[in-house]
C-alpha cells in the first residue's frame, strides 16, 4: 500500500478523543480502540482541551468525571455550548455512580448520551461506541455520478 493510499485509509476512519487524567486509561483507551481500527487522539486535562478538541472536531468524545475535579465538568458545558462541538456525541465515564447520576439528570447542560461506571466491560463500551458513531470505518458517500446512475 502507498503512502498516500494508508493516508486516505487513515483518514476514512472515525476518530475518537478519550479526555482523562490517568495515562494508564488514556493508554487502555488508545490500544483498544485502534485495535478496532477507530482514529484516537489521548488528552488529559489541560486549559487547550476544549481548543483542541473543537480543531480536531472528532466524531465521539469519551470523558472521565474524576473525584474533586471541575474542569471535566467545565469541559463537557463548554463542549455543550459551542456551536462546532455541540453535535459531538459524548461518552461520560466515572468510578462514582453520582457523579453518572448527576451528569445523566443534567444532560441537556453537559450533553452526554451515554454514561458508563468504570470499571466498565470493554465489549459495552465498544456496543456504545457503535451505537453512537457506527463502525470505525466512516460510510462512503456516493459519487454524483453512481447516484445519477451514469458511473
Amino acid at each position: 500500500m502507498t503512502p498516500e493510499a494508508r493516508e486516505q485509509a487513515r483518514m476514512d476512519r472515525q476518530h475518537i478523543v478519550v479526555v482523562n487524567g490517568s495515562p494508564l486509561f488514556l493508554d487502555l483507551m488508545r490500544l483498544f480502540l485502534n485495535d478496532q481500527n477507530y482514529n484516537v487522539t489521548t488528552t488529559n486535562f489541560v486549559p487547550r482541551t476544549f481548543e483542541q478538541i473543537d480543531g480536531l472536531q472528532p466524531d465521539l468524545l469519551i470523558v472521565d468525571l474524576p473525584v474533586e475535579h471541575t474542569a471535566p465538568w467545565d469541559l463537557l458545558e463548554r463542549l455543550n455550548q459551542g456551536a462546532m462541538t455541540k453535535g459531538i456525541p459524548v461518552i461520560v465515564v466515572s468510578t462514582l455512580p453520582h457523579l453518572l447520576e448527576r451528569a445523566e439528570a443534567q444532560a441537556e447542560r453537559y450533553g452526554g448520551q451515554l454514561y458508563l461506571a468504570k470499571p466498565f466491560n470493554l465489549d459495552d463500551l465498544l456496543a456504545g461506541v457503535r451505537a453512537l458513531i457506527g463502525d470505525a470505518t466512516r460510510p462512503t458517500e456516493p459519487s454524483a455520478d453512481a447516484a445519477a446512475g451514469t458511473g
